[in-house]
């Protein structure tokens, strides 16, 4: 589990960091059991209760590495739960035999993903503080010796490098901006869109987005959720789009086309 957590937190923290790069395979979701979908505004929800406990779980979107997943809890009962993303595991499965799921796994820890983007932004900072007291630095450097050049006579080249020092702390200083502005994006995906610990008092609900590391090679997987004292599973078929860099098509090569 540790490992498949780990490797998303590097994928996605990553991005930010990232340029140009070749566009991986799109990986979408669909029910295993279509008969018992019911459509709500263009998504294919499945739906389970017991005992006064209501939940449903819908496909949203990728995002990165990652399958994002609707769920929303309901509560029926006479008294508070508790709900949280600890409480809700995925397995991969890559045939219809559920004998080939590999293992059961938690999905995402939000709180865990909030503390990597902590990290990361205190990191983004001091490169950025650093960078700009070299640049700032190499700037003023480069315009004492202009100054002495033209003194001693020496025109040539004079202000090249204080022009070169001050277009790389802009530059420095324009990709701390969009590393910073990518964690803020990642920060209110995981802060407010994010299925995260919650007391369900009778009546109420809440709803909020798991996310399941993406395993290309599964052909179907399965949700498992606990809430109220129950286990509801969802059964999902998995499709994979391999896009093609040049003009764009796509293509099936894993479930159906």
């Amino acid at each position: 589990m540790q490992a498949k957590l780990g490797w998303l937190f590097f994928s996605i923290l990553a991005a930010s960091a990232v340029g140009c790069a070749a566009p991986g395979p799109l990986v979408g979701l669909e029910p295993r059991s279509p008969n018992q979908v019911a459509w709500v505004s263009g998504r294919a929800v499945l739906s389970k209760e017991e005992n006064g406990v209501r939940v449903a779980a819908a496909f949203e979107h990728q995002h990165e590495n990652a399958l994002g997943v609707r769920v929303e809890i309901a509560n029926d009962t006479p008294a508070p739960f508790e709900v949280s993303p600890g409480d809700i595991t995925f397995m991969t499965c890559p045939t219809i035999d559920n004998a080939s799921c590999d293992g059961s796994f938690s999905v995402v820890d939000p709180e865990a993903m909030l503390s990597a983007l902590d990290e990361n932004q205190s990191r983004v900072a001091s490169n950025a503080s650093n960078a700009r007291a070299f640049w700032g630095t190499l700037a003023f450097l480069s315009a004492v010796g202009d100054v002495a050049s033209v003194a001693n006579g020496h025109t040539r080249h004079v202000g090249e490098g204080t022009v070169a020092a001050l277009g790389a702390g802009a530059a420095s200083e324009a990709n701390a901006e969009n590393e910073q502005s990518a964690i803020d994006t990642e920060r209110e995906l995981w802060s407010n869109a994010a299925l995260r610990r919650s007391t369900i008092a009778p009546g109420a609900g809440v709803a909020g987005l798991i996310f399941i590391p993406i395993d290309t090679r599964a052909q179907f997987i399965w949700v498992h959720v606990r809430a109220g004292g129950h286990v509801f599973p969802f059964g999902f078929h998995q499709t994979v789009r391999t896009i093609d860099p040049v003009n764009g098509s796509t293509g099936a090569y894993n479930g159906r086309s």
